[in-house]
Formats: structure tokens, sequence, C-alpha cells
């Protein structure tokens, strides 16, 4: 067993080595990276052309004359969107892991490892790509070298950080569940009330900021963030490091099928992913998908731009019209939530852990339909900021609560299904809950919403139902259970009926 990190150091070097000159694909994978460099080097140079005139830039096209000022208070806007790009573009190490876990090595040695090799990305030296002319020409030349020495530093340190971070919340979403990745939309909350001149988060945390160019305090801070942040991430890591935990045997795969952007989520990603081509090969659901597209401008019905001089007033109507436009998808196809797969129901029930992978991949894919729709129906911010809040209330409560409501009572007696039939005049799979759940689903947040709006004032009412909204959240798993347990107490004589109705 090797244990010590001078002993493992050398071994893990050799099997990298090996592992790239003994692969069969080696010419493959050496063009492909061949590529992949020329498009780094390519990224690099305009980001050290922007890095190189962007002092130059904010004085003759923005008129900012206190530039270290201005970078104080702008920092932390660039830290949030590092932070998404991160998500969407950084690989989890633990890709990798399987690789090693039969090796005689010690498991926190090869998570440290793999940690560390992570780090080696174009992400890592981003921000001192970014600012480190800016900081020679502009902070240090106002503040000294070693002031600006300092703030740099500091901002590294607080972007290595991000890559621990970015790694947890991977993590977090992947084991507790996929739809917490419709909390996303927060790090563009800052933006957006940035932009309306309604708050800015940067002008609290400038102060952490300027107090580098007087002394320590702001870096010592930083290096132990990062070190708690790299603590939690390499526990969890060791935590789950076993072939059972990486692999998840307990679950299954299709033979000769093809993982793309949503296997990032494991078992739940690959079944969204073949619930989605199913949706777009068959025509009933491919209408009800173009139908959800189209409904999008549904809010230009019912929203208004105030008259000048005029506050926006904001209304329940509101709430109906955001909860419709964020999840008209996943009310029409979760509505036939098992009925869609009727004919081949029995492939699942015959696997372990079949129907729970099946109704996690759903949820996964009706979740994200409504993060979908939430962004593109941004542009509704046209007739208010205030219809921004409304979207986002109801993604939460979407995502939280209504969804279980759809799900839960699509489980009630459902009805067998030939999917290859159009939407018009197709009565298949509509029975008596397919006409009652929308009443439930829609009323759902005024339970919530009437009560507060009327005894303190209809904002208020917004952020007790988005309070509600993350909640539903905090116990997504278990409202999950809630509907397997339905399945599975159910399963011989929903899949009785489904044969005999087939």
């Amino acid at each position: 067993m090797l244990s010590s990190g001078r002993q493992m150091t050398p071994e893990f070097l050799r099997l990298l080595f090996l592992e790239r000159f003994r692969s069969f694909s080696f010419g493959r994978d050496l063009l492909s990276a061949l590529m992949v460099l020329i498009l780094i080097v390519f990224i690099l140079f305009y980001l050290i052309g922007i890095a190189i005139f962007l002092g130059v830039i904010l004085k003759n096209e923005f008129e900012i004359q206190n530039i270290p000022a201005f970078l104080n208070t702008a920092a932390i806007y660039y830290l949030l969107g590092e932070f998404v790009v991160r998500f969407f573009f950084q690989k989890t190490p633990l890709f990798d892991l399987n690789r090693y876990l039969h090796l005689p090595i010690k498991r926190s040695g090869i998570i440290h490892f793999l940690l560390v090799k992570s780090l080696i990305s174009t992400f890592s030296v981003m921000a001192l790509i970014l600012f480190l002319p800016i900081t020679i020409s502009e902070v240090s030349a106002r503040h000294g070298s070693p002031a600006g020495l300092m703030w740099l530093t500091t901002l590294v340190v607080l972007s290595i950080s991000l890559h621990w971070i970015t790694l947890w919340v991977k993590d977090v979403i992947a084991r507790k569940h996929p739809v917490y990745a419709g909390l996303l939309v927060l790090p563009a909350v800052p933006f957006v009330l940035l932009y309306f001149n309604l708050f800015n988060i940067g002008a609290y945390t400038a102060s952490f900021f300027s107090l580098s160019l007087q002394g320590p305090i702001p870096l010592v801070t930083a290096i132990v963030i990062c070190a708690l942040c790299y603590w939690r991430i390499s526990a969890t890591y060791i935590k789950n490091a076993y072939i059972d935990q990486v692999e998840r045997p307990s679950s299954f795969a299709f033979s000769g099928g093809r993982t793309g952007l949503l296997s990032g989520f494991g078992m739940p990603g690959i079944m969204a992913e073949t619930e989605l081509k199913l949706i777009l090969r068959h025509k009933k659901s491919r209408s009800y998908l173009i139908m959800s597209v189209l409904f999008l401008l549904y809010g230009l019905l019912f929203y208004e731009s105030p008259e000048p001089g005029e506050a926006f007033e904001l209304s329940a109507l509101h709430i109906f019209v955001g909860v419709f436009i964020t999840a008209l998808f996943f009310v029409q196809f979760g509505q036939f939530f098992l009925s869609w797969n009727s004919s081949f129901l029995d492939f699942y029930l015959s696997k372990k852990n079949g129907i729970k992978d099946l109704i996690q991949g759903k949820l996964l894919l009706l979740s994200l339909s409504s993060v979908a729709a939430f962004i593109l129906a941004i542009p509704y911010v046209y007739f208010g900021w205030q219809i921004l809040l409304v979207h986002i209330t109801a993604l939460l409560y979407n995502v939280g609560i209504g969804i279980h409501i759809i799900v839960i009572m699509s489980l009630w007696n459902p009805k067998p299904m030939d999917i290859n039939k159009g939407a018009m005049f197709n009565y298949d799979g509509i029975g008596l809950a397919q006409f009652l759940m929308a009443i439930p689903f829609f009323i759902a947040p005024y339970v919530i919403y009437a009560p507060v709006a009327i005894l303190v004032n209809n904002y208020a009412a917004l952020a007790a139902l988005s309070f509600a909204g993350l909640i539903g959240l905090l116990f997504f798993n278990r409202l999950t259970d809630v509907s397997v347990r339905i399945v599975e107490n159910n399963r011989y004589k929903i899949s009785s009926f489904f044969r005999r109705g087939t």
C-alpha cells in the first residue's frame, strides 16, 4: 500500500504516462488534444487582448477614472459570472476515479491527486490573465506594487475557491437531486438588480477588496475560504470514493447508447435524455412541445407596461400567468406521466430501481423544461422588473411543489396511450385525473399567496410563495419517494392494465 505523497506522486505520473501512450486511440486522442490546444490558445489570445486594453476601454468607453475603485466593486460580479461558466464547462474529476480505486493506493491519496490534477485548466489562470495587466497599469500605479500584488492574489485565490465550490455544488446536485440545478438562476439575480439600478451587491463587497490594498487580512481570509472549500469537497469525495458509488451498479444502462449533456446527472440524466428523444420522435409529445413554445407569448395578453410616472401594480393574475408560462409543458407532458411508457413499462419493472430511475429522469426533464421556459421568458422584464420576480417565484413553485402535484395526480389510474398518434382529437391516456389535475396545480399558489397578500402586501406574498418553493426543493427527494412508492405499490395493477390497453 502506497501511503506517503513521495511514494504516490511518481506512481500517479507513471500511470498517466502509460494511460496516454498505451491507449489504442492514442493517435485519435493526440489529434483531438491538438485541436483543443489550438482552441485554448485562440481563446487565451482574445483574453490577453481584452486584458491588455481593459484599462483603456474602461477609461475611454465608460469614462471611469478611478479604475481600482471600479474593480473593487466589479470583482464580485466577475466571480459570480466565473462560477456559472465553471459549472457548465468544468469537468468533475470523479470521472477518472474508477481507474485508480483497484490500485494499492490510499483512497485519500487518489482523491487529493485527482483534485490537484483538476486544477490544470484554463479556468485556473483566467483571473490572472484578465486582471494582471490592469493590476500593473492601474492598481499598482496608484497604490504601489505590494498592494497590487496583494489585491490580485486575493482575487486569484477566490477564483481557485470557486473551483472547489463548483465541484461541491455539482456533487450536491448529482447526489441529492438534479432539480437543485434550478437554483443556478440565483447568480443571475444580482446582475438583473444592478441592470435596473435596484441593488448593487458590489457596493457592499468593495470594502473587502479595497482592504486588500492596505493589508493582508483579505488575502488570509481568501486562503482560509479556499482551504475550507478544498477540505469540504475532498472529505465528500473520500467518503463516497467507492466503485459502487461511482458506477452505480444498482441502476441500469442502455447498451450501445451514447451519453449527452445530461449524463452528468447520473442515471436520472440518462433517463431524461432518453425521454427527450422520445418526445422529439413522436407526434403527440412533439406537438405538446411546440404548443408550449408558442404559449410563451401568452404573457403578451396580460402584461402591460405602466404609464410614465405610474408604479407597476403587482396583482394575483400575474402569478397565474407566470406559473402558466413556466409550467405549460410539464403540465401537458406530466399529466400522462406513466402513460407515455405504457407500451414498455414492463422493461422498467424488471430492473432493479428501474421505476425510481424512470421517475427521477422524468422529474429532471420536467424541472429543466420549467427552467428553460423561465430563461426564454426573461424578455418580459420589458414590462417591468417585477415580472422577473414573478417568474422566479413561479419557477420555485413549479419545481418545488407544483411538479409533485401533477405527478401524484397523474398516477391516479393512469391510462395506456399510443404515442405514435397525433395530439388532435386523440384521447388516449386521458382519464378523470387529467381533467382535474390543473385545478389544484393552479389554485395551490393562491393558498399561500392570498393570505399574505391580504395581511401584508403582494411582494411579501411573492416572498412567502418563493420560500414555500425552496422548502419543497429541500424535501424534493422525500416527495419523489412518495411517487415511487405509489407506482411500486400498484405496479402489477398498472402494468396489467397497460398490457390490456395496448
